[in-house]
């Protein structure tokens, strides 16, 4: 049986970007001939196996198809099962799991729910019943971006983010998905998640240094190994490598507000992906290298300036592994710091001029988890910041807690599974496309390369995406001494 359609009718159905649908026929996630018409010739089954796939009832069931067979119904008697305890571990670890009734609330709020037949509730009840193998074999928790979407609708508060985790943590190491194994290895050798040299790194910060003293920093010199700092700044390698420019962004509001800061010249990472792989011993070791920085330099603040993920994972760390240094050390997120510098009227801004209609992408890690892990979510404050820059915004519904992740968290961005990432996001295209925003800030810098480099893309946003940090440099008025 031939099931003949269009792209744009795939993409309809399935909620995606027609360009989506091409690139699951070229890659062979979906056969199909090309057909009359500009339609596609796709075989029953393997229109009925994608539909299965991602949850979705078939449009279309040929006669043949729905046709089952007559069979005898005689009752049978069948025995009681009675389900004692399981020998499974994963059972035993979130103990909350054996209290999930089962009602669907988590699989409604996931964006993935169906994706491999599978949604939170299945996990649970499948770790439950000491499926571990099972679950251990799945690519699902790790196509899962660990967004706590499903935990904050669970009635019964079940911890099904640590769940997911536990299943990541056993899972052998040598299946663990190859881009967060080599980026851990890398890191653990020279220092940083690609590998750069530190006499390279060293050399860029010191160009861009002398860059930004030439442009709108007069004096600025960069501060590498500076004992004695107040503030030292963690980095997300990706920038050097990829992106150096950015960086400059908060030298400018740190020259502003005449800010003590420095950047380490070794194990600078702030990215810290033992999180993401459940490895313990990872996170463990990367917080202790940060740890060790800060004592070295003698600094008695840290900012974690990376991303929601660097922030969590990093407090996370240091409050369970080394809290006697939280004694001494102020950890800063993003909106504490610039919050501050704005209540001492150490920087001021100038709102943007034009009518641009902005809106704000709420950080996952920064949000709701956060708020579950330390008790506070970063909502309001990010709101206060980008109210100072913009005169007319707009809020995405749902937001703050509710707000839907984009898709790439949890490792995402840097996994496979590049479908499963996309067909995640389209919620949050939605959303930004219903609010009619032509600017959307976030602070988290994998969610703006999922919604800038991906989303954009795959849905025709006609968006301009900036960090939180990004805007208000843009908005920064010049100091004395800067002024021409």
């Amino acid at each position: 049986m031939i099931y003949e359609v269009k792209v744009n009718e795939l993409a309809e159905e399935f909620g995606v970007h027609r360009n989506t649908i091409r690139n699951w026929i070229n890659s062979g996630l979906l056969p199909a001939q090309e057909g009359p018409g500009r339609r596609y010739l796709i075989h029953w089954e393997d229109y009925k196996q994608l539909c299965e796939k991602y949850g979705r009832e078939p449009r279309l069931i040929p006669e043949s198809a729905a046709e089952e067979p007559v069979v005898s119904r005689t009752a049978v008697p069948v025995p009681a099962v009675r389900l004692g305890a399981t020998a499974g571990l994963l059972a035993t670890l979130p103990s909350q799991i054996d209290i999930c009734q089962t009602c669907g609330s988590c699989a409604g709020a996931c964006p993935i729910a169906g994706v491999d037949a599978l949604d939170p509730r299945k996990i649970v009840r499948m770790a439950f019943l000491g499926m571990d193998e099972e679950l251990l074999a799945s690519d699902w928790p790790w196509k899962c971006t660990l967004c706590g979407k499903c935990e904050i609708v669970c009635p019964m508060h079940v911890e099904i983010v640590q769940l997911m985790h536990r299943i990541r943590a056993r899972r052998d190491r040598a299946t663990v998905p190859l881009p967060l194994q080599k980026g851990i290895s890398t890191c653990l050798q020279t220092g940083n998640n690609l590998g750069i040299p530190r006499e390279d790194f060293v050399a860029l910060l010191q160009q861009l240094g002398k860059d930004l003293a030439r442009s709108v920093c007069p004096g600025f010199v960069t501060p590498i190994d500076k004992t004695g700092a107040r503030l030292l700044v963690t980095v997300n390698s990706k920038e050097p490598f990829a992106e150096p420019d950015n960086l400059t962004w908060w030298w400018r509001i740190f020259h502003a507000a005449g800010e003590s800061w420095t950047i380490s010249s070794e194990n600078w990472e702030g990215v810290n992906w033992g999180l993401h792989a459940g490895d313990d011993s990872v996170m463990q070791t990367l917080a202790r290298r940060m740890v060790d920085n800060v004592e070295r330099l003698n600094c008695t603040a840290l900012l974690l300036p990376e991303c929601g993920h660097a922030y969590y994972a990093t407090r996370y760390a240091l409050e369970r592994w080394f809290p006697a240094i939280l004694q001494r050390l102020k950890i800063y997120s993003v909106f504490d710091l610039l919050l501050e510098y704005f209540n001492q009227g150490r920087i001021r801004v100038r709102p943007v001029s034009d009518k641009t209609v902005v809106t704000l992408h709420d950080s996952c890690n920064y949000g709701r988890k956060s708020l579950k892990t330390f008790g506070h979510g970063f909502f309001a404050e990010a709101r206060t910041l980008v109210h100072s820059c913009c005169t007319k915004y707009v809020e995405l519904v749902p937001d703050r807690e509710e707000n839907y992740c984009c898709g790439a968290g949890g490792g995402g961005w840097t996994s496979p599974f590049t479908a499963e990432r996309v067909y995640h996001g389209r919620i949050k295209a939605r959303q930004i496309r219903e609010s009619g925003a032509r600017l959307v800030v976030t602070s988290c810098q994998t969610c703006r390369d999922q919604l800038a480099q991906s989303l954009c893309r795959e849905f025709n946003l006609n968006i301009t995406v900036c960090y939180l940090w990004e805007l208000v440099a843009d908005c920064l008025v010049p100091t004395e001494q800067e002024q021409p």
